[in-house]
Order: structure tokens, then C-alpha cells, then sequence
């Protein structure tokens, strides 16, 4: 179903005049508003399509980075769902520190903002 998903967004971008599609710029896109939407686990599908299909493509290493702050935004869910606030809030705060420019920095920061656990400055 997720691959079902992926494939009409991709079908729906394409565009009806004959112009030329980068597929890969698509995925890229895709993922990137996947992440802003707070849907980190679309976005890796798209990212990881992207990266894997789409090797020496200059995009491809911005979709890397990008599957690494997604993993990084996963583990700190967990670390919330467990009951590991502490290391969750370190964990939101690595995102933060590591992948400032990725969509993902701004939702890490307010969830380690409703953590309620006072800012550290060593971390």
C-alpha cells in the first residue's frame, strides 16, 4: 500500500505537456513533505527509493543525510514511547544539532520542548 501511495504521488506530479520530469527531484520533494508533515516514516520510503534507484544522482546524498535524521527523529519516538524522556530530549536535541537545515529540526525541537525538561547547555 505504501508503494501503491508512492507511485500515484509520483503520477500525480508528472506533468500533462510534455515537459521533462526528474524523478528523482520528485522523490526528493515527496519525502522532504512527508517530513514537514510530521510522516517520517513516507518520507524515508521516498527518500530510500531515491537513493537507492537513483545512485549518482546529486540529490541522492541530500536524501541520505536526510534518512539519517529521519532515523535519529524515530529513535527519539521511542525513546518518548518507552518512557525515556531524558534520552529522548537528548535525542530531539541531536537532531537539532546534526541536521539543522532538514525538515525534521523544527518538529524534533518542539517535541523536546513538550518534554518539559529544562535545557541542559551541555547538550
Amino acid at each position: 500500500m505504501k508503494i501503491l501511495s508512492l507511485l500515484l504521488l509520483l503520477l500525480a506530479a508528472i506533468p500533462t505537456f510534455g515537459q521533462s520530469v526528474d524523478p528523482a527531484k520528485v522523490l526528493f520533494d515527496v519525502g522532504t513533505r512527508e517530513e514537514q508533515a510530521g510522516r517520517p516514516e513516507r518520507a524515508k520510503l521516498a527518500l530510500l527509493t531515491l537513493a537507492s534507484t537513483y545512485q549518482s544522482h546529486p540529490l541522492a546524498d541530500r536524501a541520505k543525510v536526510e534518512i539519517g535524521a529521519i532515523y535519529l527523529f524515530l529513535e527519539a519516538q521511542g525513546q518518548v514511547q518507552s518512557g525515556k524522556t531524558q534520552d529522548a530530549y537528548a535525542t530531539f536535541r541531536a537532531v537539532l544539532r546534526i541536521y539543522p537545515e532538514s525538515p525534521l529540526a523544527k518538529l524534533a525541537d518542539e517535541a523536546a520542548k513538550s518534554l518539559g525538561i529544562p535545557a541542559d547547555p551541555r547538550r
